[in-house]
């Protein structure tokens, strides 16, 4: 199933979204950026490509799962709202922002640098 395919007329009422290990592939971001009630989405071990940047995340979102996908960008400062949060095993990059999740919410990713991972490197050196 391709994400982009599934176009609800109504998206108000989703306050949980499980789609984990189902071959999915397609951008979730036209979906959870219309959904303002949204407290849980969980899609690991997918095929989901998409830039992390362009994700809005609402205030009601409290736990956001998207492991093992092929999400890339960097990780968005409003991921500190989240309660839980795991973005391991993507393609994303750049220095994280402050956090309290732990390494292995971002783990397995391409160039991820920041605490709880390495530091980043400084150019020059």
């Amino acid at each position: 199933m391709n994400l982009n395919d599934w176009k609800p007329k109504q998206t108000y009422f989703y306050d949980y979204i499980d789609l984990s290990y189902n071959e999915i592939s397609g951008s979730p971001v036209w979906l959870l950026n219309k959904t303002d009630y949204l407290v849980g989405f969980w899609a690991s071990g997918n095929k989901l490509r998409f830039d992390l940047g362009s994700l809005k995340i609402a205030g009601t979102l409290k736990n956001l799962e998207l492991s093992r996908n092929l999400v890339y960008g960097k990780v968005p400062k409003s991921v500190s709202g989240l309660t839980s949060l795991n973005l391991s095993y993507n393609h994303l990059c750049g220095q994280l922002p402050p956090t309290k999740f732990p390494v292995g919410a971002f783990v397995g990713n391409d160039c991820l640098c920041g605490s709880p991972l390495p530091p980043c490197k400084v150019k020059g050196r």
